[in-house]
Protein backbone atom coordinates (compact mmCIF):
# COMPACT_ATOMS: atom_id res chain seq x y z
CA UNK A 1 0.00 0.00 0.00
CA UNK A 2 1.43 3.40 -0.95
CA UNK A 3 1.62 6.44 1.32
CA UNK A 4 -1.45 8.03 -0.30
CA UNK A 5 -3.66 5.02 0.46
CA UNK A 6 -2.23 4.68 3.96
CA UNK A 7 -3.31 8.16 4.99
CA UNK A 8 -5.52 8.27 8.05
CA UNK A 9 -6.86 10.87 10.44
CA UNK A 10 -7.93 10.69 14.06
CA UNK A 11 -9.62 13.16 16.39
CA UNK A 12 -8.33 13.60 19.92
CA UNK A 13 -11.07 14.92 22.20
CA UNK A 14 -11.30 15.53 25.93
CA UNK A 15 -14.51 16.25 27.82
CA UNK A 16 -14.01 18.07 31.13
CA UNK A 17 -10.42 16.84 31.12
CA UNK A 18 -11.21 13.17 30.41
CA UNK A 19 -9.99 11.64 27.15
CA UNK A 20 -13.06 10.32 25.28
CA UNK A 21 -11.38 9.82 21.89
CA UNK A 22 -11.73 6.02 21.79
CA UNK A 23 -15.31 6.01 23.07
CA UNK A 24 -16.29 8.71 20.61
CA UNK A 25 -14.72 7.18 17.49
CA UNK A 26 -17.44 4.59 16.78
CA UNK A 27 -20.19 7.23 16.87
CA UNK A 28 -18.42 10.08 15.08
CA UNK A 29 -20.09 11.01 11.78
CA UNK A 30 -18.29 14.31 11.29
CA UNK A 31 -16.05 16.83 13.05
CA UNK A 32 -15.53 20.47 12.11
CA UNK A 33 -13.20 23.17 13.45
CA UNK A 34 -13.37 26.75 12.17
CA UNK A 35 -10.49 29.18 12.69
CA UNK A 36 -11.33 32.84 12.01
CA UNK A 37 -8.74 35.52 11.33
CA UNK A 38 -10.62 38.28 13.12
CA UNK A 39 -13.79 39.41 14.89
CA UNK A 40 -15.46 36.00 15.27
CA UNK A 41 -14.79 33.35 17.91
CA UNK A 42 -13.45 30.00 16.70
CA UNK A 43 -16.00 27.19 16.87
CA UNK A 44 -16.23 23.42 16.97
CA UNK A 45 -18.95 21.03 15.82
CA UNK A 46 -19.45 17.27 16.32
CA UNK A 47 -22.12 15.12 14.65
CA UNK A 48 -22.69 11.76 16.35
CA UNK A 49 -24.68 8.70 15.30
CA UNK A 50 -27.28 7.99 18.01
CA UNK A 51 -29.53 5.12 17.00
CA UNK A 52 -29.00 3.59 20.47
CA UNK A 53 -30.14 6.80 22.18
CA UNK A 54 -27.05 7.19 24.34
CA UNK A 55 -26.13 10.75 23.34
CA UNK A 56 -29.66 12.09 23.79
CA UNK A 57 -30.01 10.04 26.97
CA UNK A 58 -27.44 9.03 29.63
CA UNK A 59 -24.49 10.52 27.70
CA UNK A 60 -26.20 13.83 27.02
CA UNK A 61 -23.44 16.45 27.37
CA UNK A 62 -23.76 19.41 29.71
CA UNK A 63 -24.08 22.89 28.23
CA UNK A 64 -21.07 24.84 29.41
CA UNK A 65 -18.88 21.74 29.63
CA UNK A 66 -15.32 22.06 28.30
CA UNK A 67 -14.08 20.29 25.17
CA UNK A 68 -10.48 20.24 23.92
CA UNK A 69 -9.67 18.88 20.48
CA UNK A 70 -6.86 18.18 18.05
CA UNK A 71 -6.66 16.70 14.55
CA UNK A 72 -3.91 14.11 14.05
CA UNK A 73 -2.86 12.81 10.63
CA UNK A 74 -0.71 9.75 9.96
CA UNK A 75 1.32 9.04 6.81
CA UNK A 76 -0.10 12.22 5.26
CA UNK A 77 2.93 13.43 3.30
CA UNK A 78 4.67 10.07 3.30
CA UNK A 79 5.39 7.02 5.42
CA UNK A 80 5.75 7.73 9.16
CA UNK A 81 4.72 11.36 8.71
CA UNK A 82 2.56 12.45 11.66
CA UNK A 83 1.13 15.95 11.94
CA UNK A 84 -1.02 17.63 14.57
CA UNK A 85 -3.38 20.59 14.46
CA UNK A 86 -4.35 21.71 18.00
CA UNK A 87 -7.82 23.23 17.86
CA UNK A 88 -7.89 24.61 21.40
CA UNK A 89 -10.48 24.60 24.17
CA UNK A 90 -14.21 25.11 23.63
CA UNK A 91 -17.38 25.49 25.69
CA UNK A 92 -20.50 23.56 24.66
CA UNK A 93 -23.30 26.03 23.95
CA UNK A 94 -25.76 24.11 21.74
CA UNK A 95 -26.97 20.51 21.42
CA UNK A 96 -29.32 19.39 18.66
CA UNK A 97 -31.06 16.09 17.87
CA UNK A 98 -32.25 15.34 14.32
CA UNK A 99 -33.25 12.46 12.09
CA UNK A 100 -33.68 10.14 10.46
CA UNK A 101 -31.04 8.86 10.73
CA UNK A 102 -30.98 9.82 14.40
CA UNK A 103 -28.00 12.03 15.11
CA UNK A 104 -26.89 14.42 17.83
CA UNK A 105 -24.91 17.54 16.95
CA UNK A 106 -22.80 19.29 19.57
CA UNK A 107 -21.69 22.86 18.92
CA UNK A 108 -19.08 24.69 20.99
CA UNK A 109 -17.42 28.09 21.00
CA UNK A 110 -13.85 28.97 21.94
CA UNK A 111 -13.44 29.34 25.72
CA UNK A 112 -10.65 31.86 25.22
CA UNK A 113 -13.37 34.45 24.74
CA UNK A 114 -15.25 34.19 28.03
CA UNK A 115 -19.02 34.26 28.25
CA UNK A 116 -18.90 37.52 30.24
CA UNK A 117 -16.71 39.13 27.56
CA UNK A 118 -19.17 38.06 24.87
CA UNK A 119 -22.49 38.58 26.64
CA UNK A 120 -22.33 40.84 29.73
CA UNK A 121 -23.77 44.25 28.86
CA UNK A 122 -21.82 47.17 30.32
CA UNK A 123 -22.01 50.96 30.32
CA UNK A 124 -18.82 52.96 30.73
CA UNK A 125 -17.27 56.16 29.45
CA UNK A 126 -13.70 56.20 28.17
CA UNK A 127 -11.90 59.59 28.10
CA UNK A 128 -8.49 60.60 26.73
CA UNK A 129 -7.48 56.99 26.21
CA UNK A 130 -5.59 55.10 23.53
CA UNK A 131 -7.14 52.07 21.90
CA UNK A 132 -4.34 49.87 23.26
CA UNK A 133 -5.28 50.96 26.80
CA UNK A 134 -8.93 50.02 26.27
CA UNK A 135 -7.85 46.65 24.88
CA UNK A 136 -5.40 46.12 27.75
CA UNK A 137 -8.04 46.82 30.41
CA UNK A 138 -10.53 44.47 28.75
CA UNK A 139 -7.91 41.75 28.35
CA UNK A 140 -6.97 41.99 32.04
CA UNK A 141 -10.61 41.96 33.18
CA UNK A 142 -11.24 38.80 31.15
CA UNK A 143 -8.15 36.84 32.14
CA UNK A 144 -6.19 37.43 28.93
CA UNK A 145 -2.86 39.02 28.08
CA UNK A 146 -2.81 41.77 25.49
CA UNK A 147 -0.54 41.44 22.48
CA UNK A 148 -0.70 44.72 20.59
CA UNK A 149 0.80 44.50 17.12
CA UNK A 150 -0.08 47.68 15.29
CA UNK A 151 1.71 50.98 14.61
CA UNK A 152 -1.73 52.61 14.58
CA UNK A 153 -2.93 53.36 18.12
CA UNK A 154 -5.58 56.11 18.00
CA UNK A 155 -6.19 58.39 20.97
CA UNK A 156 -9.87 58.87 21.78
CA UNK A 157 -11.08 62.05 23.46
CA UNK A 158 -14.21 60.18 24.52
CA UNK A 159 -15.96 56.96 23.61
CA UNK A 160 -19.06 55.60 25.34
CA UNK A 161 -19.69 51.90 25.89
CA UNK A 162 -23.49 51.87 26.32
CA UNK A 163 -25.15 48.54 27.08
CA UNK A 164 -22.54 46.68 25.07
CA UNK A 165 -20.35 43.70 25.86
CA UNK A 166 -16.60 44.25 26.10
CA UNK A 167 -16.07 42.19 22.95
CA UNK A 168 -18.68 44.03 20.87
CA UNK A 169 -17.39 47.44 21.95
CA UNK A 170 -13.74 46.56 21.35
CA UNK A 171 -14.54 45.02 17.97
CA UNK A 172 -16.23 48.27 16.91
CA UNK A 173 -13.29 50.42 18.00
CA UNK A 174 -10.82 48.11 16.27
CA UNK A 175 -12.89 47.86 13.10
CA UNK A 176 -13.11 51.63 12.85
CA UNK A 177 -9.32 51.79 13.08
CA UNK A 178 -8.55 48.97 10.63
CA UNK A 179 -7.25 46.71 13.38
CA UNK A 180 -8.00 42.99 13.55
CA UNK A 181 -8.90 41.33 16.84
CA UNK A 182 -8.30 37.69 17.65
CA UNK A 183 -8.04 35.61 20.82
CA UNK A 184 -5.28 33.00 20.55
CA UNK A 185 -3.05 31.14 23.01
CA UNK A 186 -4.47 32.99 26.01
CA UNK A 187 -3.80 36.37 24.41
CA UNK A 188 -6.03 39.10 23.10
CA UNK A 189 -4.26 39.91 19.84
CA UNK A 190 -4.89 43.28 18.19
CA UNK A 191 -3.05 43.48 14.88
CA UNK A 192 -2.75 45.74 11.89
CA UNK A 193 -4.60 43.94 9.09
CA UNK A 194 -2.68 45.63 6.31
CA UNK A 195 0.67 44.57 7.78
CA UNK A 196 -0.42 40.96 8.20
CA UNK A 197 -1.72 40.86 4.64
CA UNK A 198 1.77 41.95 3.55
CA UNK A 199 3.43 38.93 5.18
CA UNK A 200 4.87 36.16 3.02
CA UNK A 201 2.55 33.33 1.96
CA UNK A 202 2.78 30.07 3.89
CA UNK A 203 2.08 28.04 0.74
CA UNK A 204 1.16 28.16 -2.96
CA UNK A 205 -1.86 26.70 -4.71
CA UNK A 206 -1.91 26.26 -8.48
CA UNK A 207 -4.62 25.56 -11.02
CA UNK A 208 -4.77 21.80 -11.57
CA UNK A 209 -3.34 20.93 -8.14
CA UNK A 210 -4.49 17.38 -7.45
CA UNK A 211 -5.35 18.22 -3.84
CA UNK A 212 -7.94 20.84 -4.85
CA UNK A 213 -11.49 19.48 -4.93
CA UNK A 214 -13.37 22.65 -5.77
CA UNK A 215 -12.68 26.35 -6.14
CA UNK A 216 -14.55 29.57 -6.73
CA UNK A 217 -13.30 33.11 -7.39
CA UNK A 218 -15.36 36.24 -7.88
CA UNK A 219 -14.56 39.79 -8.94
CA UNK A 220 -17.30 42.38 -8.56
CA UNK A 221 -18.01 46.09 -8.29
CA UNK A 222 -21.09 45.96 -6.08
CA UNK A 223 -20.11 46.87 -2.54
CA UNK A 224 -16.83 48.47 -3.64
CA UNK A 225 -16.12 52.17 -3.86
CA UNK A 226 -14.02 54.70 -5.78
CA UNK A 227 -13.61 56.89 -2.71
CA UNK A 228 -14.66 57.46 0.89
CA UNK A 229 -16.02 60.62 2.50
CA UNK A 230 -16.14 61.19 6.26
CA UNK A 231 -18.64 63.75 7.51
CA UNK A 232 -19.00 64.43 11.22
CA UNK A 233 -20.08 67.37 13.41
CA UNK A 234 -18.36 67.51 16.79
CA UNK A 235 -20.95 69.15 19.02
CA UNK A 236 -18.51 69.68 21.90
CA UNK A 237 -15.97 71.54 19.75
CA UNK A 238 -18.67 72.89 17.40
CA UNK A 239 -16.51 71.76 14.50
CA UNK A 240 -17.32 70.02 11.23
CA UNK A 241 -14.92 67.38 9.97
CA UNK A 242 -15.10 66.38 6.31
CA UNK A 243 -12.44 64.60 4.28
CA UNK A 244 -12.35 62.61 1.05
CA UNK A 245 -10.04 59.76 0.11
CA UNK A 246 -9.92 58.13 -3.32
CA UNK A 247 -8.39 54.86 -4.46
CA UNK A 248 -4.91 54.97 -6.02
CA UNK A 249 -6.15 53.69 -9.35
CA UNK A 250 -9.19 54.63 -11.42
CA UNK A 251 -12.09 53.47 -9.30
CA UNK A 252 -15.57 52.33 -10.09
CA UNK A 253 -18.83 52.54 -8.23
CA UNK A 254 -20.00 55.13 -5.74
CA UNK A 255 -18.42 56.95 -2.84
CA UNK A 256 -18.58 55.42 0.62
CA UNK A 257 -20.14 57.98 2.96
CA UNK A 258 -19.16 57.60 6.63
CA UNK A 259 -20.92 59.51 9.41
CA UNK A 260 -18.94 58.46 12.45
CA UNK A 261 -17.40 60.15 15.46
CA UNK A 262 -13.88 61.50 14.96
CA UNK A 263 -11.76 63.73 17.18
CA UNK A 264 -9.62 65.48 14.57
CA UNK A 265 -9.05 65.97 10.87
CA UNK A 266 -6.19 63.46 11.00
CA UNK A 267 -8.54 60.89 12.57
CA UNK A 268 -11.08 61.55 9.82
CA UNK A 269 -8.44 60.98 7.11
CA UNK A 270 -7.26 57.75 8.73
CA UNK A 271 -10.85 56.52 9.13
CA UNK A 272 -11.70 57.24 5.48
CA UNK A 273 -8.61 55.38 4.27
CA UNK A 274 -9.16 52.33 6.50
CA UNK A 275 -12.87 52.04 5.73
CA UNK A 276 -12.21 52.36 2.00
CA UNK A 277 -9.53 49.67 2.12
CA UNK A 278 -11.76 47.34 4.15
CA UNK A 279 -14.73 47.74 1.81
CA UNK A 280 -12.71 47.23 -1.36
CA UNK A 281 -11.21 43.97 -0.09
CA UNK A 282 -14.53 42.45 -1.12
CA UNK A 283 -13.85 43.24 -4.78
CA UNK A 284 -11.97 39.97 -5.40
CA UNK A 285 -12.75 37.04 -3.15
CA UNK A 286 -12.44 33.29 -3.39
CA UNK A 287 -12.82 29.95 -1.69
CA UNK A 288 -10.89 26.71 -2.11
CA UNK A 289 -11.96 23.27 -0.96
CA UNK A 290 -9.08 20.80 -0.78
CA UNK A 291 -7.69 17.69 0.83
CA UNK A 292 -6.85 18.41 4.48
CA UNK A 293 -3.91 20.77 4.88
CA UNK A 294 -2.84 22.03 8.31
CA UNK A 295 -0.84 24.93 6.87
CA UNK A 296 -3.99 26.90 6.19
CA UNK A 297 -5.43 28.83 9.15
CA UNK A 298 -7.12 32.18 9.57
CA UNK A 299 -4.70 35.10 9.37
CA UNK A 300 -2.21 33.51 6.96
CA UNK A 301 -1.57 34.25 3.28
CA UNK A 302 -1.51 31.91 0.29
CA UNK A 303 -0.21 32.49 -3.24
CA UNK A 304 -2.68 31.55 -5.98
CA UNK A 305 -1.54 30.99 -9.58
CA UNK A 306 -2.91 29.59 -12.82
CA UNK A 307 -6.31 31.29 -12.60
CA UNK A 308 -5.34 34.19 -14.87
CA UNK A 309 -6.68 37.53 -13.69
CA UNK A 310 -7.51 35.99 -10.32
CA UNK A 311 -3.85 35.22 -9.54
CA UNK A 312 -2.21 36.89 -6.56
CA UNK A 313 -1.59 36.65 -2.86
CA UNK A 314 -4.73 36.07 -0.83
CA UNK A 315 -5.44 36.54 2.87
CA UNK A 316 -7.23 33.67 4.63
CA UNK A 317 -10.25 35.12 6.42
CA UNK A 318 -11.51 31.77 7.63
CA UNK A 319 -10.29 28.16 7.54
CA UNK A 320 -12.52 25.19 8.34
CA UNK A 321 -10.93 21.79 8.97
CA UNK A 322 -13.41 18.92 8.85
CA UNK A 323 -13.18 15.16 9.25
CA UNK A 324 -15.99 12.79 8.24
CA UNK A 325 -16.53 9.13 7.48
CA UNK A 326 -17.65 9.98 3.95
CA UNK A 327 -15.04 12.57 2.94
CA UNK A 328 -12.06 12.02 5.20
CA UNK A 329 -10.01 15.06 6.20
CA UNK A 330 -10.73 18.22 4.18
CA UNK A 331 -9.94 21.92 4.46
CA UNK A 332 -12.06 24.83 3.23
CA UNK A 333 -10.55 28.33 3.08
CA UNK A 334 -12.27 31.66 2.42
CA UNK A 335 -10.04 34.34 0.91
CA UNK A 336 -9.76 37.91 -0.22
CA UNK A 337 -7.12 39.30 -2.54
CA UNK A 338 -4.39 41.24 -0.79
CA UNK A 339 -2.05 43.88 -2.16
CA UNK A 340 -1.14 42.92 -5.77
CA UNK A 341 2.32 44.43 -5.24
CA UNK A 342 2.99 41.84 -2.54
CA UNK A 343 2.01 38.87 -4.70
CA UNK A 344 4.53 36.37 -5.95
CA UNK A 345 6.91 36.53 -3.00
CA UNK A 346 8.53 33.29 -1.92
CA UNK A 347 6.74 31.19 0.65
CA UNK A 348 7.78 31.63 4.24
CA UNK A 349 10.15 28.80 5.09
CA UNK A 350 9.59 26.88 8.28
CA UNK A 351 6.12 28.28 8.92
CA UNK A 352 4.40 26.34 11.66
CA UNK A 353 1.41 24.30 10.62
CA UNK A 354 -1.95 25.29 12.03
CA UNK A 355 -0.87 28.50 13.75
CA UNK A 356 -0.78 32.10 12.62
CA UNK A 357 2.49 33.73 13.57
CA UNK A 358 1.29 36.73 15.53
CA UNK A 359 4.32 38.80 16.35
CA UNK A 360 6.30 41.97 15.67
CA UNK A 361 6.79 42.82 12.03
CA UNK A 362 9.95 44.18 10.45
CA UNK A 363 8.57 47.70 10.33
CA UNK A 364 10.19 49.28 13.34
CA UNK A 365 7.09 49.92 15.43
CA UNK A 366 6.58 49.07 19.06
CA UNK A 367 4.69 46.04 20.33
CA UNK A 368 2.79 46.61 23.54
CA UNK A 369 2.72 43.81 26.12
CA UNK A 370 0.02 45.57 28.11
CA UNK A 371 -2.40 48.43 28.01
CA UNK A 372 0.04 51.22 28.71
CA UNK A 373 -0.49 54.34 26.67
Amino acid sequence: MDAQNARRTEILLTYEGADISRDLARYLVSFSYTDNASDKADDLSLTLEDKEGNWRGPWFPSKGALLSAAIITHDWEGADDTQSLPCGAFEIDEIECSGPPTQVQIKAVSTLISKSMRQEQKTKGWENVKLSTVAGDMAKNNGLKLFWDSPNDPLFERRDQVEMSDLTFLQKLCSDSGIGIKVADGQLVCYDKEKYEAKAAVASLSFGDKNIKHYQFRSKTRGTYKGARVQYHNAVKDENFEVYKSVDTEGVGEDLVINQKVDSLADAEALAEKKLQEANKKETIGSIYLIGDMRFVGGCNVDVSGWGKFDGKYFIECATHSVSKSGGYETFIELHLGDPKESGKKNKKGAKKGKTEYGPLDSGFDVYSGGDS
